[in-house]
């Protein structure tokens, strides 16, 4: 897939709230998202980091991607600036160690593949948020619980708790 190259102004909802900034469905169209997907890019020169864009919802065609405390500083970014944008697909490769989890834990095979597509996004993205192989190891083993619960209680027979 291309790089997203365009010009988008900064925006805010809410004075409490960060900021955030449009990416027009003319210039995302060619990626043909249909849910919420992880990108990376930059914003000003400035790297994002791996970053949700996400849909505006069925009445805006547009999509949006929100800006951390960090990133906007690092931008000097104000609501209402004007900003160069650009985004390409992150690659969302499933992690060797998550690979070999799937290799020698059956169970935790059928309760990733289980997943709907938004919460396999959010697994990998979360053991990738790890800086270090120990972090690493504990967030797998924090997915392997959670996956593992959420298919237990899925399979549980009505009206047993």
């Amino acid at each position: 897939m291309s790089t997203l190259r365009f010009r988008t102004t900064l925006r805010r909802t809410d004075p409490r709230l960060g900021l955030f900034f449009y990416v027009p469905a003319g210039v995302i169209a060619p990626w043909g998202l249909t849910g919420t997907t992880t990108i990376e890019g930059t914003i000003n020169g400035h790297p994002l980091g791996r970053r949700a864009v996400k849909s505006c919802g069925r009445k805006n065609p547009d999509w949006y991607v929100e800006l951390t405390k960090p990133i906007t500083a690092a931008i000097a970014g104000e609501e209402g600036d004007e900003v160069e944008v650009e985004l390409r697909l992150a690659d969302m490769t499933m992690p060797d160690e998550m690979v070999a989890r799937m290799k020698n834990d059956a169970e935790f095979t059928r309760a990733y593949e289980a997943l709907i597509p938004n919460h396999k996004r959010n697994a990998i993205e979360l053991y990738l948020s790890a800086k270090t192989p120990a972090g690493r190891t504990a967030k797998l083993d924090k997915i392997d619980r959670e996956i593992k619960a959420m298919l237990a209680r899925r399979e549980r027979p009505a009206g047993r708790s």
